[in-house]
């Protein structure tokens, strides 16, 4: 009966080849355990790479919606485009006309000037005028009521003489 055990172990422990009664060498152990090891490793890469590249091509699938969208903007905006040389240049010929414009403005001024200073220098003898006029008048006006009484004193006289007749 002591052979029949034997027999069950042997026919327990899965036999591989190189094997001596079901248990491997200690090199092939080790190596066996660095291939999983390695392996796994791999696989682990793999699935982190593979992360990174699904994430890379949706970041440039958006991208790529993005500029289909400017795209046609730009091409919607195509027919309102200058080009910056020729309108720098339409706006550098708008301020020489304005400049055209302006450039006589100080020698306007100066003549405004002159004719403002001329019409306060003829305010000025007006002014002087008017106030000999101002005494010349208040003179006049004590002649008329000294005037208005010798007048008054005449018609009181005419009308005196034509009441008594001839």
């Amino acid at each position: 009966m002591a052979s029949q055990p034997i027999t069950l172990l042997q026919s327990k422990r899965q036999r591989s080849p190189g094997t001596v009664d079901g248990v491997q060498p200690a090199g092939t152990a080790s190596f066996t355990r660095f291939m999983w090891i390695f392996t796994t490793l791999g696989l682990v890469v793999v699935i982190v790479v593979i992360g990174f590249l699904i994430g890379i091509v949706r970041a440039l699938e958006s991208i790529d919606d993005g500029l289909a969208t400017a795209s046609n903007s730009v091409t919607g905006a195509t027919a309102n485009v200058q080009s910056l040389p020729d309108y720098i240049r339409e706006i550098n010929s708008a301020l020489g006309d304005i400049d055209t414009a302006l450039k006589p403005i100080p020698g306007q001024v100066a003549g405004i000037n002159d004719s403002l200073q001329s019409i306060r220098d003829s305010a000025r003898r007006v002014d002087a005028s008017l106030k000999d006029t101002s005494r010349s008048l208040l003179d006049t006006s004590g002649s008329l009521v000294d005037t208005s009484g010798v007048l008054g004193n005449a018609a009181r006289t005419v009308g005196n003489g034509l009441l008594t007749g001839p």
